[in-house]
């Protein structure tokens, strides 16, 4: 007698299932449909949105292999549904099109699901620290990249993106971030166009390259506050009698530009006189005993201890985690597009794809009782390789397999350092800004700034 045939889906199609469920709870409902009325559109909203995610977690290594597996992944989990595009080519032009909209949709989405999420992660020391870091990924060497995104001119590069980031120094999951091409743009000019993404009252968590006077500026009249490393390249001032109240940490950040006058002449007027930043200088040392300083605009020791402030900069070690988990754990250090508009397009949802990685895990370690910043991306990632490939060693549920993914906790003996390493740099860490005495010059200037401030205080 032949057995009954059993009906539901397998333990691979469930598994699939069970993944379309977890990213669901982050896709937004409303506006991004499953479904179209238009029997043309082959790529809707919420297809598009997880098909390239998927591709993102894809272990192969060329993009027409990535997108045949998440495309038949999709398919299992959207059995009834009317079956995607088949073509690469219709796809990156979905994506590259209505694409770019759905993921400026996603990226608010997700900023607001942390803020629900993270809980009692949300703040370090009662501050909500957002940290920033910008890094290059290499693009194939084709004449159009060349053209469109251009080259460094370092080492024979070849053409390259550069990407900088926004990310919740307390989970070490992404908030915003923003690339272009290699020539025309920095790390500093792209924090720009992210200041719109910080949150109220929130604290920026900077290595060196984020200073300046400008920039500092422009944090304070948003109404956020800073840590920021400086180095030597840094020229601050120390008894200026300006502040009310001058402590043993207290400098000013006021270049000779914004005194209004060159070197050594006192400016006639105190029209192009701007006033100096007060701020406070932190000197901490790193765990190799190497001197660090901070530069930060809490003044009070109170609100923002040395100890505090030290740990928040400790916890900034977790952007280079977060560019190790994308370019080495997920393979995405070099794009392979050939052109500047998917190559700009597959970088941006490779972003995309470790965001939703991270939100994945973290939702579930906070789950679980535990800190956001104890799940693997690496283990992770193998859990979610396993849906894709429909290779399970173990039938565990899939929240029970993103619980398990978590960091390794033995105490390390050796160095991790490599014997040979080929790109292995010799930067050295920042040295000592440079914090000088006030001069007599910048003394009567500031007295005459404050004896105008007063004047104009009194006549309002």
């Amino acid at each position: 007698m032949p057995r009954p045939q059993k009906s539901g889906p397998s333990a691979d199609e469930s598994y699939k299932l069970e993944l379309r469920d977890a990213m669901s709870r982050f896709l937004p409902h409303a506006g991004l449909p499953l479904l179209s009325g238009d029997g043309r559109v082959r790529w809707t909203g919420r297809l598009l949105a997880m098909a390239a995610i998927l591709m993102t977690w894809s272990p192969s290594a060329t993009l027409t292999d990535r997108f045949t597996l998440a495309r038949a992944a999709l398919v299992d989990i959207y059995r009834t549904r009317r079956r995607p595009g088949a073509s690469v080519e219709g796809f990156f032009r979905a994506l590259t099109g209505p694409g770019v909209a759905v993921l400026a949709m996603l990226c608010e989405h997700w900023r607001q699901r942390l803020r629900k999420i993270a809980g009692e992660h949300w703040k370090i020391e009662g501050w909500l620290v957002v940290g920033v870091d910008g890094s290059k990924f290499d693009c194939p060497r084709t004449a159009a990249n060349e053209a469109g995104l251009g080259v460094s001119g370092k080492n024979n590069s070849g053409p390259q993106q550069l990407l900088t980031c926004l990310f919740h120094v307390a989970s070490g999951v992404l908030w915003g971030w923003t690339r272009g091409p290699i020539q025309g743009d920095s790390e500093r000019a792209q924090f720009r166009r992210l200041l719109h993404l910080l949150p109220a009252g929130a604290m920026l968590l900077a290595d060196a390259g984020f200073h300046g006077y400008e920039l500092c500026k422009s944090l304070l009249g948003r109404g956020n506050s800073f840590l920021i490393r400086v180095g030597s390249n840094v020229k601050l001032i120390q008894k200026l009698g300006y502040a009310t109240i001058e402590r043993k940490q207290t400098v000013y950040l006021w270049p000779l530009k914004k005194q209004g006058r060159n070197r050594r002449s006192m400016p006639m007027g105190l029209e192009k006189v701007c006033e100096p930043l007060v701020l406070r200088l932190i000197e901490l040392k790193d765990a190799k005993g190497r001197p660090v300083f901070l530069l930060t605009n809490v003044l009070d020791p109170r609100q923002l201890s040395d100890r505090a402030a030290a740990r928040m900069y400790r916890l900034r070690w977790g952007v280079e985690v977060m560019w190790r988990s994308l370019k080495q754990t997920m393979g995405h250090h070099k794009v392979l597009s050939r052109t500047p508009e998917r190559a700009a397009a597959e970088l941006d949802w490779a972003m995309a794809g470790l965001w939703m990685l991270q939100l994945l895990a973290s939702a579930r370690m906070i789950q679980t009782g535990r800190a956001p910043t104890c799940h693997s991306p690496a283990q992770t990632l193998r859990v979610l390789h396993g849906v894709l490939t429909g290779r399970r060693r173990r039938r565990k549920s899939l929240a029970t397999a993103l619980g398990l993914a978590t960091k390794d906790t033995y105490r390390r003996l050796g160095s991790k350092t490599a014997r040979h390493y080929p790109k292995k740099s010799s930067q050295h860490p920042p040295g000592a800004p440079e914090a000088r005495m006030a001069t007599a010059i910048e003394k009567r200037l500031i007295q005459r700034f404050l004896a105008e401030q007063l004047a104009k205080s009194d006549a309002a």
